[in-house]
């Protein structure tokens, strides 16, 4: 077979060195096709100087002064001495976050060159766009507790139970066009994007409580307190998160009125101005591709689309002047200029480019099971060295059958669980685990990591074993016993048993196991399909309940709390219950559940009105007992290191950080005080 072939005269005995790579290596490979024309062009306390600080891991002896003494970029120096930018300190709040360095005090210029999938490749995109009013510590863990969650925006109050939650905005902040940023911004998020149904049809389940939707009041100018009508846990959690709660942060109300009927009688005809049929397509700034096209929209980031990413091949995002945050010695981060996003559709290309010393940080596209002998051999020539990410998943492929399917035939044969019984029987792991990771990984199903307190040995070891012939004997109890003149199971409809399966083909080698999938089954009499996608469109197809299968990558390996969905379908990630997490949402007309899933939603609820981690546990490990006897999806194996190339030049990278939703790496890292050292 291809992959089988492919892969193994690509693998090399060890993964920590890469001095036995093979001469025809896949350098010399992507080399020659280059050759051939490939194209490659927080702050919980103040500080003595009354500014707010960020944890770090500094030196001892502290940061030295920088030798000219500048406390803003020379480029935005000389606009002000032109006057066409207001001084440095009109544009600072009166006490700036205060960033402590991972090494050391930077330098102003130079660029961080990185590239982005297509015009929608969100996680491009995503860590220069941390700025909620918290965020995550630097050394996340997944942990439950509130030492996870730093300020950022704002300081911030909890009640003893967890339900009132008061927000102290750091005064003086200001939108990249100079309008401040106060509590009329967040209660224009609340009151016209929230509480707006036609923005808003279904409340988000991280702002309700009980199916109430939270709260939120205005004490005075930068005061808000959000109230849930009943204890809220993770809450500050949810507002750390990329997805959830910095989206509080990112509804300019000065700018965005305009575009809002409530404010505006003309948004109607604005938006047919715009070429839009509605306002609420021109005003919605839900999608993070529209925030990056549109250049006008204040932001709060260290850097502003300048380019954005819809307009060629090429994105540029540039210093933004009001930028909130100082390093030790008051200096207006960010130190880089500019962030530089080459188009890059191809995970080959960026992987040309990133030996090549084009990157200057970066792993997507990179974590290829078989690229790490070739990026670490690399590193001397392409001037880099390799970042540790610590990936937060228990599984590197789910294989989630959709349970939830709109057509009747494939509902019914996917949720036959001995017909899930018999496909993972069916799998060879050890053999995807030898030929696409580099033997890296032990197989496993969809259990939280052994090292977590939340290890279900049941969910981890359940009907791992390859067996064909018992496969066969489940896929028979199943009740698919005939099988047309090619030996594929025909379903209860007389057809031949089909699985489309939707997935990435930009990760994880996703399409690789997809390719020994088709084996695996065939040999059991199911015909596997696979269609490889961007993930944009994966995604998609997912969160519309229109894929057969799809795969998932394992999220809560560690943050099993933080990140439940894959063993209680609470959102659209889990795609193997993408109606039942819609009925959990609110969503009209949703499948309803079975009493199974049904009763781990009630048992979720009682989780997060409970701030005591004892009884948490105690509930969560009764809805791993349920995950363990549904099967609701397949695993492949536990998820092997992953890695990010970081130009020699890159300073205040640490050498390892934590990796995965809901921690967007490395942004909790302050990429605004990274500098380039040349």
């Amino acid at each position: 077979m291809s992959v089988r072939k492919t892969m193994s005269s690509i693998r090399t005995a060890s993964v920590i060195g890469a001095g036995d790579l093979p001469a025809t290596s896949r350098r010399r490979f992507l080399r020659n096709a280059a050759v051939a024309g490939v194209a490659v062009s927080g702050a919980s306390t103040l500080t003595a100087c009354g500014f707010f600080s960020t944890d770090a891991d500094s030196d001892d002896d502290g940061p030295a002064e920088a030798e000219d003494g500048a406390k803003e970029a020379p480029s935005l120096a000389q606009q002000v001495e032109d006057g066409t930018l207001p001084p440095l300190e009109e544009r600072l709040p009166k006490e700036p976050l205060v960033v402590e360095p991972v090494e050391e005090i930077g330098q102003y210029g130079g660029s961080w060159r990185t590239y982005f999938g297509g015009p929608d490749d969100n996680n491009a995109f995503n860590p220069i766009n941390y700025e909620g009013l918290v965020r995550w510590a630097r050394e996340y863990t997944g942990a439950t507790g509130l030492e996870e969650i730093i300020p950022n925006l704002a300081t911030f109050e909890v009640n003893d139970d967890g339900s009132s939650y008061t927000f102290h905005l750091l005064e003086g902040v200001k939108w990249s066009d100079g309008e401040p940023f106060t509590a009329d911004d967040i209660m224009f998020w609340y009151d016209s994007v929230l509480l707006n149904e036609t923005v808003t049809p279904a409340p988000p389940p991280w702002l309700t409580s009980r199916g109430e939707l939270v709260t939120v009041e205005r004490v005075d100018d930068y005061t808000v307190t959000f109230t849930f009508a009943a204890p809220k846990a993770f809450f500050l959690h949810s507002m750390a998160h990329l997805g959830e709660g910095v989206k509080v942060c990112e509804y300019p109300r000065h700018y965005l009125e305009q575009f809002h009927p409530d404010h505006n009688d003309e948004a109607e005809q604005a938006a047919a101005d715009n070429g839009h049929d509605d306002w609420v397509t021109l005003f919605d700034m839900g999608s993070p591709a529209t925030r990056r096209h549109d250049t006008n929209m204040p932001r709060l980031t260290p850097w502003l689309m300048t380019d954005p990413p819809n307009t060629g091949s090429r994105a540029v995002a540039e210093r933004n002047p009001y930028y909130w945050k100082v390093d030790p010695d008051g200096k207006q981060l960010p130190y880089l200029d500019e962030v530089v996003y080459t188009l890059s559709e191809d995970p080959e290309v960026s992987l040309l480019r990133a030996l090549d010393g084009e990157v200057d940080l970066e792993h997507r596209g990179l974590n290829q099971g078989d690229n790490y002998p070739l990026v670490y051999e690399g590193q001397e020539d392409g001037d880099y060295r390799l970042m540790t990410y610590n990936y937060d998943s228990m599984n590197i492929a789910e294989l989630q059958l959709n349970l939830t399917h709109q057509d009747e035939v494939k509902r019914e044969i996917f949720n036959n669980k001995d017909f899930r019984i018999g496909l993972s029987h069916a799998i060879n792991r050890q053999e995807i685990i030898d030929l696409v990771y580099n033997g890296q990984g032990e197989p496993w199903q969809t259990s939280p990591l052994e090292e977590t307190p939340f290890y279900h040995e049941q969910l981890a070891t359940q009907y791992i074993e390859y067996d064909v012939d018992l496969a066969n004997d489940h896929l028979d109890e199943s009740g698919y016993t005939e099988r047309n003149g090619d030996g594929i199971r025909l379903g209860p409809d007389g057809n031949p048993i089909v699985i489309n399966l939707t997935t990435r083909a930009d990760a994880f080698n996703w399409t690789d196991v997809g390719e020994l999938l088709t084996d695996y089954f065939r040999e059991v009499g199911v015909e596997l399909r696979v269609d490889p996608v961007s993930g944009e469109l994966a995604t998609e197809t997912r969160d519309s309940n229109q894929h057969d299968a799809v795969f998932g990558s394992g999220l809560g390996g560690r943050a099993s709390l933080i990140v439940p969905w894959n063993y209680v379908p609470i959102s659209t990630p889990a795609g193997f219950g993408v109606e039942w997490a819609q009925w959990y949402q609110g969503v009209p007309d949703a499948a309803e559940p079975p009493g199974p899933v049904r009763e781990q939603f009630e048992l979720w609820d009682q989780v997060i009105a409970t701030a005591d981690p004892g009884t948490q546990e105690e509930l969560f490990d009764q809805i791993l007992d349920i995950a363990a006897e549904g099967f609701f999806q397949i695993g492949i194996a536990t998820p092997r290191p992953e890695f990010a190339v970081v130009k020699n030049s890159m300073r205040n990278v640490p050498d390892e950080m934590p990796s995965g939703s809901p921690y967007p790496n490395p942004a909790p890292y302050n990429p605004e005080h990274f500098f380039k050292d040349e």
